[in-house]
């Protein structure tokens, strides 16, 4: 009896293990059960190559990285020597440097110009205005020289003044017309300054219109200059943004054309997964969709990311799927644009992706 319990036992034990197992199975099952609105994915993390080439011809001096290294934005990668762009860019220095010269020159006479003109008409309106009112003092003297003149002409014909008497006022009466004829000539002689320093106002035009030509001639030699040295700079070329250098095709001392590539550089700024969606779930997707990328270096880290391409063309899985019955399935190319801000995803990482189409949708981790 005691041994038939034990069996019992057994069984009832072993159906409780097959039924636990099946259970754990069921639950993994369904745990596995992908949302809707979500859609996993695989593949690798790429990046986009960059091709750095000169703006210029010259000859290498020096390259400064080589393939497989990393480098970072604005980090200086070659130089170039041109004799040609250092003789241009010494003599648009020279030129606006002689151009200056003449605006600093012009600027000088047409304020001595303008200074002088001042002065001169200032001068030239005071002596008119001593000139009229030594003509109208003239001309006073000579109105009562006259005055006295006419009265004692008669007086003096009358005999009822002496001669001495008539003589004297004769002799004030033609001094006062030589008096009032020398203020007018002195008058006139006052205007003809006073127009000729207005005239200099013209000299003034001349001079500014000298000072304008000139600063538009320093202006354009500045722009020469300008457009020298920023082809003199295009003689260090720098790295356009964080990557890693995947070829260099040239060698110090080569002489290189515009456009000659230099280097070949994966972009880690750039970096995206490009996944395979079959054709049923590609209408589901469109472009911006979110994303979270998950690779087995970082176990526990999540990446975002965003669809940034859609292919317009379906293929057919490609090979590197193991089973051919999956292989045989239309499929459509996506990109996803990779957020990398700390540099550690490195371009041929296997990743995970998991793609959201449906608002809302909870995230799970692709096991």
């Amino acid at each position: 009896m005691r041994k038939t319990n034990i069996r019992k036992l057994m069984i009832i034990f072993g159906a409780l293990v097959v039924i636990a197992s099946v259970a754990w199975f069921i639950r993994g099952k369904l745990l596995e059960k992908i949302p809707e609105g979500l859609i996993i994915a695989s593949g690798r993390i790429e990046g986009r190559e960059v091709t750095i080439s000169p703006k210029i011809q010259g000859r290498l001096k020096s390259l400064l990285v080589d393939e497989g290294e990393t480098v970072k934005k604005g980090q200086l990668l070659a130089e170039i020597v041109s004799d040609q762009l250092d003789a241009r860019y010494a003599n648009a220095r020279e030129n606006a440097a002689l151009l200056k010269a003449q605006v600093e020159q012009a600027a000088s006479d047409l304020s001595f110009t303008e200074q002088n003109t001042s002065a001169s008409i200032s001068a030239a309106e005071a002596a008119v205005n001593a000139a009229r009112a030594q003509l109208q003092k003239a001309q006073s003297v000579f109105g009562k020289a006259k005055n006295d003149y006419e009265r004692y002409s008669s007086l003096f014909q009358e005999q009822l003044i002496s001669a001495s008497a008539y003589d004297l006022a004769k002799m004030q009466y033609e001094t006062g017309i030589a008096d009032v004829s020398a203020a007018e000539k002195e008058l006139k002689r006052a205007e003809a300054n006073l127009k000729s320093a207005l005239a200099s106002k013209e000299l003034v035009e001349v001079k500014k219109k000298q000072l304008k030509s000139a600063e538009a001639n320093y202006r354009a030699a500045l722009a020469r200059l300008e457009e020298a040295y920023a082809d003199l700079k295009e003689t260090k070329i720098y790295s356009p943004s964080n990557g890693t250098i995947l070829s260099r095709p040239v060698e110090n001392g080569e002489v290189v054309n515009p456009g000659t590539p230099l280097y070949v550089m994966v972009d880690m700024d750039r970096l995206y997964v490009k996944v395979y969606v079959p054709e049923p779930d590609i209408g589901k997707l469109k472009l911006g969709n979110e994303a979270r990328i998950y690779v087995d270096a970082f176990p526990e880290k999540t990446f975002n990311a965003r669809i940034t391409k859609i292919y317009e063309q379906a293929e057919f899985t490609p090979k590197a799927v193991e089973t051919r019955e999956e292989r045989v399935k239309l499929v459509f190319g996506v990109e996803l644009s990779v957020e990398n801000p700390e540099g550690i995803v490195k371009p041929g990482m296997p990743a995970d992706a998991v793609i959201r189409w449906k608002e809302g949708t909870q995230w799970i981790r692709p096991k």
